[in-house]
């Protein structure tokens, strides 16, 4: 006997009569919003599942209010709050529902919510439930969380709050040895009483980063956050010399991380540098220079295998690490702050530093801010909040401008003194300077394009004979670079280090993109070249130019965000000489490495200018931040905010007045509920 049933594709079960009608005008709502028809596919298949018992406008109110969490996960928030006036309608307005729409959408979250025997409109039993059931949907602290994502910060808020709940205590069969307080603040002393010296002497801690060095010596959890150049990498340092005196854990049981190798690296050399510095080392810092715990990726970290899209290291494969300290953590979203957490033994200390005011992670969540904001934390003294910023200095007068429009901007205004604003605009590319910060105004292609002119003579004229350097023939032998080679290198990538333009987006933003903005400088030099007889033929890439790594490449040892140059390299051979080639350098460690091309393919991307996203982690001397002409999403307090900080020396604002003031009004909307979690 034929049925009368018909079966979901999805696998969840029966519904009976027509399939819901599919809304041909909801993909130009969709398309201003980044969603693909993917999303409105699994709308619509998720609505099959209350079968017949919805009308025609209680499906396509289904199907708003399915699309309204794939927006907010899109933004990277993990739920979406259903309060009157807030998140909900904000996106409800941007994909342009009707009045008559948001009141059927309303009416549904009243049915859907669960009581004592289920939802009150049964039909949307198959969707939404309960913390602990198994539905697409779940209601939790007043928000819709789609599952996954409530799990996932669920558990996420268990692992911590055990971390905050725990002090360091001897594992089984002794593996930390945990000394009493009054040891540990004597190793403590030691340390203090015999810092390092740097150029303008002694790099002593202030009481803040006493104070956080005191946290991590005491917890197993402790979070560190302050703006760049607040002196996190010398309490890293500090924190090594004091547990390596108490070896508590061992040294061969730490390890330093980051979400990008860059940041990796440069955490380790920063560490490094620090020892080094030291007039006087005692044996412990000798041992601790000489084994200096190594930098990953937390990917690596964790042991990820692309090819199978695992991690090795979990819960029932812990990582062998007893301390464990994360740079950059408000790159850190909810997904991999999930791994990490699963993997640690249960004696091992974790240490999180970063700025909680910067842009949080392309993924979702917002675990740094979240865990800064936690009163459990705080009260615990867990959450150390660095305030002082020793990278522009504030005796220097283009520091203080520099920190004066940062504290500004991410307080939401501008004007930052009562004699007014601490930076200067100008109408011609010609008025800039490059010192403090400056403002051009700039609203067409052809200002923005004069600008652009402006910092490209900035960039050749600040280093003698570059041209000669970049286009040189480097030999490399069998064990590298020498020495001399290595140091010509050096200088020649470091000097790239000290110039940034930055933009909002990578493509779009009304020709100021970052893709727009290589291309004019790709085909500057290409003529360049050509004027001096170096290239006859066009490509896409060329002696001399910057490039970015996007993508991880575990076999090469090169990860997302990595920066470095290409230049001609003759290769090392033991069956004679070869010619040079165009080879990608890049830096690690105390030496440089050389890639050919051809293993590099399609992970490579131009860098004379990068998105703010693609900067996190890394510091400049001058930078440029190229606004958009047009409003776009990402402009945001936090972006421009974490643009302005990635710099030492000079920061200059290029674009409208109007969209500036736009982007610090604007403070990025990203809901979590992991602070109601802990």
């Amino acid at each position: 006997m034929k049925s009368n049933l018909n079966y979901s594709p999805l696998g969840c079960g029966p519904y009976q009569g027509q399939e819901p009608v599919f809304p041909d005008d909801f993909p130009p709502r969709l398309k201003q919003l980044d969603l693909g028809p993917e999303e409105l596919y699994l709308a619509w298949e998720l609505v099959r599942l209350t079968g017949c018992a919805l009308d025609t406008r209680q499906q396509r109110a289904l199907m708003l209010l399915v699309l309204a969490t794939r927006v907010a996960a899109a933004e990277g928030s993990t739920r979406l709050p259903l309060i009157s006036g807030g998140y909900l309608d904000r996106i409800l307005e941007e994909l342009a529902t009707s009045a008559e729409e948001r009141a059927v959408i309303h009416d549904l979250l009243a049915g859907a919510r669960p009581g004592d025997s289920g939802p009150a409109n049964r039909a949307l039993a198959a969707l939404f439930g309960a913390p602990g059931d198994y539905r697409p949907f779940i209601f939790d602290h007043g928000s819709l969380y789609i599952q996954k994502l409530h799990v996932l910060e669920a558990r996420v808020g268990e692992n911590l709050r055990a971390l905050l709940n725990l002090k360091p205590v001897t594992a089984p069969g002794g593996a930390i040895r945990v000394q009493p307080k009054r040891v540990r603040e004597e190793a403590l002393e030691e340390v203090l009483n015999n810092p390092p010296v740097g150029p303008e002497g002694k790099i002593v801690l202030d009481k803040e980063q006493v104070e956080a060095v005191r946290a991590a010596l005491d917890g197993r959890l402790t979070i560190i956050s302050g703006r760049p150049g607040s002196g996190k990498t010398s309490i890293v340092a500090s924190i090594l010399r004091v547990l390596v005196r108490l070896n508590e854990p061992p040294l061969e049981s730490m390890v330093l991380a980051a979400p990008t190798g860059r940041a990796a690296d440069r955490l380790r050399q920063a560490t490094m540098n620090h020892l080094i510095a030291i007039p006087q080392p005692g044996a412990a810092d000798r041992r601790l220079a000489d084994a200096c715990p190594p930098a990953l990726t937390l990917h690596r970290l964790l042991g990820y295998s692309p090819d199978a899209d695992r991690f090795w290291h979990n819960e029932y494969n812990l990582l062998p690490e007893q301390l464990v300290i994360v740079d950059e953590s408000s790159m850190i979203d909810l997904v991999m702050m999930d791994q990490l957490l699963r993997a640690l033994q249960p004696e091992s200390r974790i240490v999180f530093l970063g700025d909680a005011d910067q842009l949080p992670a392309v993924g979702v969540g917002t675990v740094l801010r979240d865990l800064c904001r936690s009163e459990r934390a705080v009260r615990r003294g867990c959450a150390v909040v660095l305030k002082h910023s020793y990278r522009a200095r504030e005796e220097d007068t283009d520091g203080k401008k520099i920190l004066e429009i940062a504290a500004a901007v991410n307080a939401g205004r501008l004007s930052v003194t009562a004699a007014g604003e601490s930076f200067r605009t100008v109408n011609r590319a010609t008025e800039l300077c490059f010192r403090g910060v400056e403002h051009l105004e700039a609203v067409n292609e052809k200002e923005f394009r004069a600008f652009w002119a402006g910092w490209e003579n900035l960039f050749w004229s600040g280093l003698p004979d570059l041209k000669k350097y970049l286009l040189r023939e480097y030999a490399s032998g069998p064990a590298g670079f020498d020495e001399e080679t290595t140091a010509i290198l050096r200088l020649v990538l470091d000097y790239y280090d000290r110039f940034r333009l930055l933009t909002v987006t990578r493509v779009a933003a009304g020709g100021t993109g970052a893709e727009v903005v290589n291309s004019w400088f790709h085909y500057r030099w290409r003529e360049k070249l050509k004027a001096s007889g170096e290239v006859s033929v066009q490509s896409s890439l060329l002696v001399g130019e910057p490039v970015l790594v996007t993508r991880n490449d575990y076999y090469l040892r090169l990860f997302n965000g990595d920066a470095g140059l290409l230049l001609k390299i003759r290769p090392f051979s033991e069956t004679g000489s070869r010619p040079a080639e165009l080879m990608a350098v890049f830096p690690r460690g105390g030496s440089f490495f050389a890639y050919p091309l051809p293993a590099l393919r399609g992970g490579l991307e131009l860098a004379w200018a990068t998105t703010v996203h693609k900067a996190q982690g890394s510091e400049f001397d001058h930078v440029a931040i190229l606004l958009p002409t047009v409003p776009v999403r990402p402009l945001t307090r936090e972006l421009l905010y974490t643009a302005i900080t990635r710099a030492r020396q000079s920061v200059t604002f290029v674009g409208s007045r109007e969209l500036l003031e736009l982007g610090v009004t604007r403070k990025m909307e990203r809901a979590s509920g992991l602070v109601d979690m802990l």
